[in-house]
Formats: C-alpha cells, sequence, structure tokens
C-alpha cells in the first residue's frame, strides 16, 4: 500500500514538481546560455526561464472566441501532468524510482508521447491557421522520430534482459555504461532528443520565422506558462531518460571520503545529454518537414535496427 505523505512529497516535492520544474527550468537557462556564447552573443541569464514563467502566470488569460474551450485549456494541462508522471518513474536518486513497476520503460516512453500528443490538441482547438499547421507538422515529425527512439531503448532493454528502469540501473553499476557498448543506439536516442524537445534542427512545428509560433501562436498568460513549464520540465526527463539507459542513471559516489548522492550524478548526466542537444542546435539549421522524416527513417532507423540485430544475435 503506497503511503500517502510519501506520494504528496514524490509527486509535488522530490522527484516531482518543485525539483522538476526547478531543475528544467535551469537547463533551459543553460541551453539558452551555452547557445548564445557558441554564436559570439551575451544571451540572456541562466535565470532567465523561471522569470518568463513568472511573468506569464500574472498576465491575462485570453481564450479565443473559435476555439474548442474545454481541449483549449484541458491541452497544457494534460502536457504537464504526463511530464509530472514521467518524473516520479524516472530513476532519479537510486535504482529505485518513486513509483517503480517491472515494465515502466514501457510507461515512460508512453508518457513522453503525451505531451506531443497535448500540443497538437491545443494548436487544432485554437482553430488558429498557425496552429493548425503546426499540429499538422508535429503529428508528421512525431511518426518520424519515435520508431527509431522505441528501437534504441528496446535495444537497452533487449541487452539488459528487462523492461524495468531499475533493473538497467543495477546492470550498469555492474557491467559498465551501455553507451560504450551499443553506440548506435545512443547516437539514434540523441539525434531523436531534438525531436521531441522540438529543438533546432527539428523545430520544424513551432517555426517562429514560418508559423509565429506554431500550435502555441494562440497561448498566452498561465495556459502558455503551463506549456512551456512542462517542456522545460520535458528536457529534464528525456535527458534523464538517456542518461538512466545509456550513462548509468542516478550513482552514489565517493569525493575526497565525502559521499554524493546519487541525484547528483542523475544532475550531471543529464546535464551533459543537454549541452550536446545544445551543440547539435548550434551547428544545424532548421531542417523541412520531409527532410526530417527521411533523416529520422533512413540514418537513424537503421544504426538503431543494425545496433538492435547486433544485441539480440
Amino acid at each position: 500500500m503506497v503511503d500517502p505523505l510519501n506520494f504528496i512529497f514524490s509527486c509535488l516535492v522530490f522527484p516531482g514538481l518543485i525539483f522538476a520544474a526547478g531543475v528544467g527550468c535551469l537547463f533551459e537557462g543553460v541551453d539558452r546560455k551555452c547557445a548564445a556564447h557558441m554564436q559570439n552573443r551575451i544571451g540572456p541569464p541562466v535565470w532567465q526561464p523561471y522569470l518568463d514563467i513568472g511573468k506569464l502566470l500574472g498576465k491575462e488569460d485570453i481564450t479565443p472566441a473559435r476555439s474548442q474551450r474545454w481541449m483549449f485549456t484541458l491541452a497544457p494541462l494534460l502536457a504537464f501532468g504526463a511530464i509530472l508522471a514521467v518524473m516520479t518513474v524516472l530513476p532519479v536518486n537510486s535504482a529505485t524510482p518513486a513509483f517503480g513497476s517491472t515494465a515502466d520503460l514501457i510507461v515512460v516512453i508512453y508518457l513522453l508521447n503525451i505531451p506531443a500528443i497535448a500540443l497538437m490538441l491545443g494548436g487544432y482547438s485554437s482553430s488558429g491557421s498557425f496552429g493548425i499547421v503546426g499540429s499538422g507538422r508535429y503529428v508528421i515529425q512525431l511518426f518520424g522520430y519515435e520508431f527509431p527512439f522505441i528501437i534504441a531503448a528496446l535495444t537497452v532493454s533487449a541487452a539488459v534482459g528487462s523492461l524495468s528502469l531499475a533493473t538497467i540501473v543495477n546492470f550498469q553499476s555492474q557491467n559498465g555504461w551501455l553507451f560504450s557498448q551499443m553506440p548506435l543506439a545512443f547516437i539514434a536516442a540523441l539525434l531523436v532528443a531534438p525531436g521531441k524537445l522540438l529543438k533546432t534542427p527539428f523545430d520544424i512545428p513551432d517555426a517562429e520565422t514560418e508559423i509565429v509560433h506554431g500550435p502555441l501562436t494562440e497561448y498566452s498568460g498561465p495556459k502558455l506558462a503551463i506549456f512551456q513549464l512542462a517542456y522545460n520540465m520535458e528536457m529534464l526527463a528525456v535527458a534523464g531518460f538517456i542518461a538512466v539507459l545509456f550513462l548509468g542513471g542516478p550513482t552514489a559516489f565517493t569525493v575526497g571520503g565525502l559521499q554524493v548522492p546519487g541525484v547528483v550524478s542523475f544532475f550531471i548526466k543529464a546535464l551533459a545529454i543537454v549541452l550536446l542537444m545544445t551543440l547539435i542546435r548550434c551547428i544545424t539549421a532548421r531542417l523541412r518537414i520531409d527532410q526530417a522524416l527521411r533523416f529520422y527513417w533512413i540514418p537513424i532507423a537503421i544504426i538503431a535496427l543494425i545496433n538492435l540485430a547486433v544485441v539480440v544475435i
């Protein structure tokens, strides 16, 4: 039976709302700042995402008259709730997550798709032309990147012989990180991550120079703040998920006789994944949707399938 106090603490404090929102916004700020320096700009301060969320929460909440109001309002809450659920399933401080199961890898893959679906629903329900175009692009992009991402995750599962994230973390603590044993699957997951997070070169659904802000064009105030917060948290969730699969996840270590908790290891590894994504988006330009699909379905899917075949054989 689940302890009610532990359930509330896990959902609202750690590894839930406060931890995920705080670290997610920090990662977004680091991403912006590092990208600015790579492009020879000063850039915003690292704490800018916190200010953006706070400012939006205090602004007027406007709902378009032609929108489907209930879906327009529900979409950001759906995205936010899904990412919050992901954080409680991921191993963050130790191999055992707050709410684990024997197949939590499948649960995480499923939950990580809900923010994308919520964004599409929000764009379509807004009845705005930019939102509808952006949502259509996101549907197509989702079908492109999800297949290689699932194959990369199943490659890890096949190597370990389990769908449990706790088992995957324990396996790596005894046998070493899996990214060195299955580099093709790691590369596939790393290149899919910007597509899930709508980062360049896969920011096609919300291309600002083409369709303003895509599915989020009609959003403002608290609804837009919830969407942005959900996607900041998703950056932590996706990076953390890749770190769990390939970089050993949360592993406690000792420095100078001082025991450092596993959450620090998780934070460092997830931040390293974020910085790799920052590098990718700073050295590439936005692709067209047909180019993105070809990229995901030919080279990325092929290398993921090759690594899966090697592991299975």
